[in-house]
């Protein structure tokens, strides 16, 4: 008895332990969250495995306004591969220079007035997120926050292949790894709560 009664306080506490850990502030300031049909994931953790089915989904997410006056332009990167090695690039404290799919030149060209048509797999490259205004955009506006941020939405349906467009649902894959970043400070830096590392699991 005295036994099962140490274990279960030493479990409670590291159980509650566990669940008291605060997120860094920017991971709250991002909001972000997956949605797919009635289904809406909240995402809690720097790093997290998600459920999905192999069809369309949506990213939910906030981001500070652009400061043209002080010419400070806020943009999310969304790194996608089905390779999870992707993971080893981002460490806290390493420059744009020292990641392969951030350094100089690795934004993917897309469309200046509407989302990516499909997503690009690699880990020498990046999807480059935007709101400046519904000229000047790679994201479809949800509201303008009071506080100085924007939300904003992008779809996930297709993946380019050379120069097809193949449907999610149409593929093999039964993984995704994604890395969602946001250079909150424009340090051109990895700084601690501006990424997160996203496993999609697809049923």
């Amino acid at each position: 008895m005295p036994f099962i009664s140490i274990y279960t306080i030493l479990f409670a506490f590291s159980m509650s332990t566990f669940q008291s850990k605060e997120l860094p502030n920017q991971l709250n300031d991002f909001d972000l969250k997956i949605y797919q049909g009635d289904n809406i994931i909240a995402v809690t953790a720097s790093e997290q495995s998600i459920d999905l089915v192999k069809e369309k989904f949506t990213i939910n997410f906030k981001i500070k306004k652009d400061d043209e006056a002080g010419q400070n332009y806020h943009a999310a990167r969304l790194i996608t591969d089905i390779d999870p090695d992707i993971f080893k690039q981002f460490e806290v404290r390493k420059n744009f220079e020292e990641i392969p799919s951030l350094s100089e030149g690795t934004s993917i060209a897309g469309p200046k007035d509407s989302q990516y048509e499909c997503i690009f797999f690699g880990d020498q490259s990046h999807h480059y997120i935007f709101y400046n205004n519904e000229e000047e955009k790679r994201a479809t506006l949800i509201s303008k926050e009071e506080n100085g941020f924007v939300q904003l939405s992008i779809d996930i349906e297709n993946y380019c292949l050379q120069d097809l467009e193949v449907n999610i649902k149409n593929t093999n894959f039964e993984k995704l790894y994604f890395v969602f970043f946001i250079d909150e400070n424009l340090n051109k830096k990895i700084d601690e709560g501006e990424f997160v590392k996203l496993i999609i699991n697809f049923n």
